[in-house]
């Protein structure tokens, strides 16, 4: 199996922060429509978070420096392992308005795979997509990190969504539960009736959560044909309809109209979905939206109601019409890329940061880790 393939889970916020040294660009990034460079991060990294602050900077924080390791499954018949390393416990801020990357406070601990989200109160929460470290809390004026709680045994994040209250609604692969950022500690920890994981977890315009897809603890077991909701306000979940089609590893977008755009992801098979289709929390149904050859790594709303793809093979990008359901290429592209961050900046344009790029452009581990920050406008 693939790096690329691997590494295809994706994804993260932003944040920002103070102090340290900088690293500059020879030209502020630019407004003109297209893709351009605009900076450097201060370390190269990818699997990091990326939050966007109320100042409109982006916090970088934790993320792998080193392309991943080969390591032989010791088990019968066991087959290659690729296992990541050169984790980082470093974070800075990136000032989309200067071009400027400057280092600030270390995490409490070397992480990667990370969620980051934007509390009221202009904090940054960074919950692990690994179990075993703690979730900890980022304060802008500070410029610091600290340790606030630690996960249950029972859940090792797969999806983390913030809610309305603050509150952040996490899936594990088998458990659900609701993390308090005021109270420090977990409430309405779940078992599911099944296990699910490459799923997705989308907020819908009336607080609730939209839980679709996936597949059980391996692809031999099957794809998880059901599809709930969880509403916070009875801490409960109901039934969501049936999928036009079952899918695991697709992306997920809330659209302007209060439908929920599925798209991309793959058969229990690893067969590729070309088909789109949308979910309306009016009619608890998914209807077709469309037909797409774009298997996105990363999709994102934006302003103009369109949504925003990258494509997971050759990072081309494109653009949904919900409207008239078509997919359309820009011209642009990113090239092939391993898990950067896709951060939507508060003007509009799309900031990518970091990534695993192919040296050889044979999808292959012969990597190299990427500090390019990139800017998409529309």
């Amino acid at each position: 199996m693939t790096t690329r393939i691997l590494f295809a889970l994706f994804v993260v916020t932003s944040v920002w922060a103070c102090g340290g040294d900088s690293v500059t660009t020879s030209a502020p990034p630019t407004l003109e429509r297209g893709l351009h460079e605009v900076g450097n991060l201060s370390k190269p990294r990818y699997w990091h978070a990326a939050t966007l602050l109320p100042n409109g900077k982006v916090l970088i924080a934790g993320g792998l420096a080193e392309p991943p390791t080969e390591v032989q499954d010791p088990s019968p018949g066991g087959t290659v392992i690729w296992r990541p390393s050169g984790s980082l416990a470093s974070a800075e801020v990136f000032d989309p308005e200067t071009g400027i990357s400057t280092p600030t406070g270390d995490m409490t601990a070397r992480r990667y795979n990370d969620n980051g989200f934007l509390l009221p109160d202009g904090r940054v929460l960074i919950m692990p997509g690994n179990g075993i470290l703690p979730i900890e809390m980022y304060d802008p004026h500070s410029g610091r990190f600290d340790a606030v709680a630690g996960m249950p045994s029972n859940v090792n994040i797969t999806t983390a969504t913030l809610l309305p209250s603050g509150e952040v609604f996490v899936t594990s692969w088998d458990h659900t539960g609701v993390f308090d950022p005021d109270t420090r500690a977990f409430h309405s920890i779940f078992k599911r009736e099944e296990t699910r994981r490459l799923h997705t977890a989308t907020l819908l315009k009336d607080g609730r959560v939209l839980v679709v897809g996936g597949v059980r603890r391996g692809f031999e077991d099957g794809l998880v044909g059901r599809n709930v909701i969880y509403d916070p306000s009875s801490r409960g979940v109901s039934e969501a309809g049936n999928l036009q089609f079952d899918r695991t590893n697709h992306k997920a977008v809330l659209l302007q109209d209060g439908k929920v755009l599925i798209v991309g992801g793959h058969t229990e098979t690893g067969t590729f979905l070309q088909t789109a289709e949308t979910y309306d929390p009016e009619t608890n149904t998914f209807s077709p939206a469309g037909v797409s050859t774009i298997d996105p790594s990363a999709a994102v709303l934006l302003p103009s109601g369109d949504v925003l793809l990258i494509r997971s093979y050759n990072g081309d990008i494109a653009l949904y019409n919900p409207d008239t359901h078509v997919f359309s290429p820009t011209g642009h592209s990113i090239g092939w890329r391993s898990l950067p961050t896709v951060t939507l900046l508060a003007d509009g344009r799309i900031m990518i940061a970091g990534g695993s790029k192919d040296a050889d452009n044979g999808h292959s581990v012969k990597e190299e880790i990427s500090d390019q920050i990139l800017i998409f406008t529309p």
